[in-house]
């Protein structure tokens, strides 16, 4: 099959499905609906061997079967550009087993600690009294120290684990807030689960794929921007087809904050690393159905298994703790920030 030449003349619009498998955008994409990507396509057709005898040694063509797409979109890690409001890429974490929480209003204004160690905090009221509520989660600490942290375990008791080391230790000097902000957690809730509808133009062609689902990746480089990976797969409705690509795309033109100024904290001690890759790893599976179109249905995630890769320069003092742990099975705590302004 042949591929577009141009394909920098290209455009793709993702939507989310309210009835899974079913074209969500019906027709011509809004403005809202497009990502600002570099998008790769590769379609995966079924083909099953003629077993009939034709007289000679030559096998007969294969019979054609289903069809389905899989789609890499590249995108820079961009905030939104105001608190509170989900990024362009966020909508396709909700593909990739991703539960999408939006803290529209700051928790405390800030509020002093009622106790403090060197890697953890006691908050007061008006934090809540729920068990990792704020959990990865970013925290600003002012007063004495000033700080960006982030929230590794939260405990009906207030107390807040995070992922720095502080000398001298924390103690009711420091003031509390979490500020407005959107997570992204793993879940294993089907119910939570969205799949997409996908447009694809390229070159005066247009795809249309159904039901995506997928995983993520973030790669990140020490002073340069992020980037984030979707892999995603789903049903495709139709392909190649000659559609003229709509007007009223507007690209993202805001600059990604470098990976520069922020923090990289592995096992509470500085990473110093050249780059960290992380992978959601997530595993999907397209369940067989003799009266779907295609064979089968649209794709369902089966499992994952998160990774994180990072390349820490030796440490007279970091290495020997940090290979102490890994030889042990110990589980450390991981941290990158990067952004230093509301939105981004």
């Amino acid at each position: 099959m042949t591929a577009t030449i141009r394909t920098r003349l290209a455009r793709v619009a993702l939507k989310a499905e309210t009835t899974p498998g079913t074209d969500a955008i019906g027709g011509t994409p809004a403005a809202a609906e497009y990502v600002t990507c570099n998008a790769t396509m590769r379609f995966v057709q079924d083909a099953s061997p003629n077993p009939a005898e034709n007289g000679s040694y030559d096998d007969l063509p294969p019979i054609p079967g289903g069809l389905r797409a899989e789609v890499t979109l590249v995108m820079p890690i961009i905030g939104s550009g105001a608190p509170g409001t989900a990024p362009e890429w966020g909508k396709l974490m909700r593909a990739c087993r991703m539960e999408e929480v939006i803290t529209a209003a700051a928790v405390a204004a800030p509020t002093a600690a009622t106790a403090g160690t060197a890697t953890s905090v006691t908050a007061a009221a008006p934090f809540a009294a729920t068990a990792q509520l704020y959990r990865g989660m970013p925290l600003l600490i002012t007063g004495t120290p000033v700080s960006t942290d982030v929230v590794l375990d939260y405990t009906a008791g207030r107390v807040i684990t995070l992922a720095k080391t502080y000398s001298p230790a924390l103690n009711t000097s420091a003031l509390l807030q979490v500020p407005i902000n959107v997570l992204y957690r793993p879940i294993s809730d089907e119910t939570i689960e969205v799949g997409f509808t996908c447009y694809a133009y390229a070159d005066g062609l247009r795809h249309r794929i159904l039901g995506m689902r997928g995983t993520w990746g973030v790669a990140l480089q020490a002073g340069r921007p992020g980037a984030i990976t979707f892999t995603l797969t789903g049903i495709v409705a139709a392909y190649n087809e000659a559609a003229a690509t709509p007007a009223g795309y507007v690209p993202l033109t805001r600059q990604a904050p470098r990976w520069a100024g922020g923090g990289a904290q592995l096992n509470r001690q500085p990473m110093a690393c050249e780059s960290l890759s992380a992978n959601m790893n997530v595993r999907t599976y397209y369940p067989e159905n003799p009266e779907a179109a295609e064979g089968y249905d649209i794709p369902i995630i089966t499992g994952a298994g998160a990774r994180i890769a990072v390349n820490p320069f030796s440490h007279t003092t970091h290495t020997p703790t940090r290979t102490g742990a890994f030889r042990a099975g110990t589980p450390v705590s991981i941290a990158a920030v990067w952004g230093s302004v509301a939105g981004d």
